[in-house]
Order: C-alpha cells, then sequence, then structure tokens
C-alpha cells in the first residue's frame, strides 16, 4: 500500500482524535462497571493507571489532532492547489471542537456547563463529517 504524505498526517489527525475520545469513554466504564472491576484488583489497578494516562493527556491529544490538521491541510494544499470542501467542514468541525475544549478549561468549568454538552455533541458529529472527507 503506497500512502501518501498528507493522507498519513490525516491518518494522524483521526488517530489523536481517537485518543481524545477514549477521555469520555474510560470515564464512563469506571462509572458504570468501576466497582465490580475492584474485585479484580491488579486488572484494576492497570486500567485505573491506563483511565489517568487518558484524562490526563486529553488536551494533548487534542492539540496533537489540531497540529496534524493543520500539517495536512498544508501539504494537501501544496499537493493539489485548492482545497476540498469535504476537508474544509471536518477541519472546521474539529476546529469547533478545540475551541469548545479551550473555552471549557478556561471558564465552562462554573455552574452552567451546555459548553460540555455541545463539545459531547460535535465529538459525535466529527467522525460522520471525517468518512464523508474520507470516502
Amino acid at each position: 500500500m503506497n500512502i501518501t504524505t498528507g493522507a498519513l498526517f490525516g491518518i494522524l489527525v483521526i488517530f489523536f482524535y481517537l485518543l481524545t475520545i477514549l477521555n469520555y469513554l474510560v470515564k464512563l466504564i469506571n462509572r458504570k462497571y468501576g466497582k465490580r472491576m475492584k474485585s479484580h484488583e491488579k486488572g484494576y489497578r492497570v486500567y485505573t493507571g491506563f483511565m489517568k494516562f487518558i484524562i490526563k493527556k486529553h488536551r494533548l491529544f487534542g492539540a496533537a489532532a489540531l497540529l496534524f490538521l493543520i500539517i495536512h491541510i498544508i501539504i494537501q494544499y501544496n499537493a493539489y492547489q485548492y482545497l476540498s470542501q469535504t476537508g474544509a467542514a471536518a477541519a472546521s468541525v474539529l476546529l469547533l471542537q478545540v475551541i469548545l475544549g479551550i473555552y471549557g478549561s478556561k471558564k465552562g468549568m462554573g455552574k452552567t456547563r451546555k459548553w460540555l454538552y455541545y463539545h459531547r455533541t460535535v465529538a459525535v458529529l466529527l467522525p460522520v463529517v471525517i468518512a464523508v472527507h474520507v470516502f
């Protein structure tokens, strides 16, 4: 399989986006099954270590996805001299996701956490627009 550099950076965007989604999933699993998992001490210790790593690196994974998105856009534009409409839509949704995340980390932790609802909704929408772009 011959993969172009632009496609490689697109794959890296998706990879780091998937790592950011793990933040929600590991917390959900812990909420639902944490009490049952505690009976398996060693396994639960490994899981909580993994969970702490994912939670701690959530912002870094999001920043990496954005960085690789910028590189992907630059490479693809230089190769084809135009921007794909579906790619621009996917990039816009990812940028919105990052902006919501930054807002939430700076100001959104107060009483009203509507930003979190939007942040999670956009997280569900993003794979759809990425799939439209890729396929």
